[in-house]
Parts: structure tokens; sequence; C-alpha cells
């Protein structure tokens, strides 16, 4: 069975275990970013590019992720690789961790549209946690998405040669796979059909073989 969705990987554990998970494991091929060729990427419905990402590598191979939206297919990408694919400015900002001790219903960080199939249904703290900056400048035909209170962009999509990039400053990919956040199936899940029409089932699992552990 052909896997729909391609996650660039270059060792993050992160991104191993969540792709390898049992839940995913059939819809998630793991590229490794030097293997990158326009023909590799052809055969997914979708990419992603996670946080923690090896951007020099993947600026390197940015005419077939062009090529890959020429082709009418959809991208997300958590992070800052969009500063050099497309026309985007990432600037860091604090994380703030500690929201959910006080107020954990109630995320101060983000103004949501919830119209957007991705977070259409989310309650307030699955549809944003916290953030690792926030983008200065987006493209100039761009949907905002998520803001912060003052206006500062979190998540915004770009329809761009035939296809559609999604970018945010959140980590759902990196939190769902260490498990520090345990509530983002809500949003992976959601995710995940809205770039390949798969709905995903079950609960999140490691594989401790993966790792050589054997109980």
């Amino acid at each position: 069975m052909n896997k729909k969705i391609g996650l660039l990987f270059n060792g993050v554990w992160s991104q191993y275990t969540f792709a390898k998970a049992p839940k995913y494991v059939n819809i998630f091929e793991l590229i490794y970013v030097y293997d990158i060729t326009p023909k590799y990427l052809s055969q997914f419905d979708a990419l992603i590019i996670p946080f923690q990402s090896n951007q020099k590598a993947i600026v390197e191979h940015k005419d077939a992720i062009l090529s890959f939206l020429a082709n009418g297919k959809k991208i997300f990408m958590e992070g800052d690789a969009a500063e050099e694919l497309f026309d985007a400015k990432w600037e860091d900002r604090p994380v703030n961790n500690y929201w959910w001790v006080t107020n954990p219903d109630n995320p101060p960080i983000a103004v949501t549209d919830y119209s957007h199939p991705v977070y259409n249904g989310l309650m307030p703290r699955h549809a944003c946690w916290h953030t690792h900056g926030v983008y200065t400048k987006v493209p100039q035909s761009a949907q905002i998405i998520q803001q912060t209170p003052n206006g500062e962009i979190i998540t915004w999509q770009h329809d761009i040669l035939g296809g559609t990039v999604l970018a945010t400053t959140l980590d759902p990919i990196v939190e769902h796979g260490i498990q520090q956040i345990t509530h983002l199936d809500n949003y992976t899940d959601k995710l995940i059909y809205w770039l390949c029409g798969v709905q995903p089932e079950g609960k999140f699992e490691f594989v401790l073989s993966d790792f050589g552990i054997t109980v």
C-alpha cells in the first residue's frame, strides 16, 4: 500500500516515533532530507516539514519541493522552513509552557479561525498550546489562520503553483511524537485528514521494539 504523506526526517527521535506509531505507520513514510527528488516526492499526496528539520538541506532541495506543489499537492510546515522556501519571515519568541497550569482551557497566545478544516471543532487548548515564534512576514495573498492577541501571525495558508502550503509556529508532530502533550490526536488527526483524506483511528502508542527495548 502506498503511503500518503512523506515526513522529512533528519534523525530527530520525535519525528521517528510519530511516523512509526501503529496509528500512523501506514500513512507516513520517513524521507531522509538528502534523498529528496521530484520523482521520489511525486508518490505522495502531501509533505510534512516538521520542527527541528535541517533547514539548510531543505533549501538545497527547494526546486523539488516547489515542483511537488506544482503538481497540486499540499505541504504542512512547522517552524521557520518557510523563510527561504516562500516569501515569509520568522522571529523567535519566548515559549509559554506554564499557561496550562494556571488556565488550561484558555491558551493566551492565539486567535484562531475555526472555519479552517484543521481547526474546525477543536477546543482552544487543542488548537494552540505553545509556539516557538511568529511570522512577521507572510506571502501577500496568504490566509491568516491564527494570530496572537496583538496580531502577530502564528499560522497561515497560501495557495501557490497550484498547490497549498499550511505553515505554523506550532509543533504538533514533535510534541505528539514525544507525548509531552498527550491530547494532540485532536489536532494531528484533523491535519492528516486535510492533507490526504485518510482518517486515522485508534490511540497513539510507542512501539518499544523500535528502540531496542524488550520487556
